[in-house]
Parts: structure tokens; C-alpha cells; sequence
């Protein structure tokens, strides 16, 4: 067998390996990307969104099976205890093509201006190691841009008063509300004196 150079080899098929895969295959490196886990269909999932919680207790639906993928806490005092990924003690991440993003609950947010400037803003706090991030927020937005444009997010936020600068609107239009939402518009846009009533 012939052996082919490669500029890049890319350990893991989820949102951080997939998005490097790509970006350094369009700068026309060669990428090899390994994923330990399988393909994940829809029809796999079952329809049953409890089970794509990242919670043993509800199945782990995306999660290493037990027979290949045990592992070994070892205690202080010498003690080892296997761990199955069934079972709570793994700490249990997605394993499969896309991994975590498979059973991603679809919220993309953004941080705030503040957040990147935490030490500047409150000072040192004593025991800590709080530090401003390397760079600001106006440096990262375009990535937040690129990232949302890719993946499709969906919403408006003209209205929000502390929503962090955008240069360019979402892609999509957002969603209608859900009964949560509308309550909560409701009670928003109502008289400040309103009595809130038990919504069953």
C-alpha cells in the first residue's frame, strides 16, 4: 500500500474535529479524521429525547458500549474500581460520528462583551485565578458570525437590550413561541400589577 502524505490527522468527529476537518481541508491541507464511535441515524434515536440527556440513569443513547470501553478509577489508598459507561462513576461523553452535537439541545449562545473583561471589571478576587480572556469580544464575533451562519440559527434579538453586538442578524427567522414563552410575553407586556394565575 501506498503511503500518502498528511498534513493534518484530527482525533474525534464532533463539532470541535468536524469544523477543524473542514476548515483545514478548504485551505486545501490533507485531513484524516478518526471517530472511535458509529453512525447515528434519526431512526436510532426513537423519538425519546430523555435518552439523549447526557444522564446514565435515562440510557446513555449515544455513549460507548460496555464491552469495549471500561474504565479504571484508581484510589488513593490503591483500591481500583472498573466503570462501565452505563454506569454513572464514567462521566460519560457521545461517542459516534458528531458526537455531542448528535443529542445538541440547539441553543447557541453568545457570551457577553463583560465576560471576556471579568478581572477588569470586578478586580482580583482573592483565591482565585480569574483572568481577562486573550482577546475581546469585537475579535471573536465574526467567528460567533461564521459559526451561526453555518449551522443555521434561528432568532431576533433587536429587541433585547443585553444582547452583545451583531454586525450581520441571524440567519434564520426565529421560531414561534412555546406555551413557556408566551406566558412569560404575556406577563412581560401586561400591566406591572398583574396577578399571575397557575397555568395548568
Amino acid at each position: 500500500m501506498e503511503n500518502k502524505h498528511v498534513n493534518a490527522i484530527v482525533v474525534g468527529a464532533g463539532a470541535g474535529g468536524g469544523v477543524v476537518a473542514k476548515e483545514l481541508s478548504v485551505a486545501g491541507l490533507t485531513v484524516v479524521l478518526f471517530e472511535r464511535g458509529r453512525w447515528a441515524t434519526y431512526d436510532d434515536t426513537d423519538k425519546d429525547e430523555l435518552i439523549s440527556q447526557r444522564t446514565t440513569v435515562l440510557g446513555n443513547a449515544y455513549g460507548p458500549d460496555d464491552q469495549r470501553y471500561r474504565r479504571v478509577i484508581a484510589y488513593a489508598d490503591g483500591i481500583t474500581k472498573t466503570v462501565l459507561p452505563s454506569e454513572g462513576g464514567y462521566n460519560n461523553v457521545a461517542a459516534c460520528v458528531g458526537s455531542g452535537t448528535v443529542s445538541y439541545g440547539a441553543m447557541a449562545w453568545r457570551y457577553m462583551q463583560e465576560d471576556f473583561k471579568l478581572k477588569t471589571i470586578y478586580g482580583h478576587v482573592e483565591g482565585s485565578t480569574l483572568e481577562d480572556w486573550p482577546f475581546t469580544y469585537e475579535e471573536l464575533e465574526p467567528c460567533y458570525e461564521k459559526a451561526e451562519w453555518e449551522i443555521g440559527v434561528s432568532g431576533d434579538d433587536t429587541q433585547n437590550p443585553f444582547a452583545p453586538p451583531r454586525w450581520k442578524p441571524h440567519p434564520m427567522p426565529p421560531f414561534s413561541h412555546n406555551k413557556e414563552a408566551r406566558l412569560l410575553y404575556d406577563c412581560q407586556a401586561s400591566d406591572t400589577g398583574r396577578t399571575l394565575k397557575a397555568v395548568n
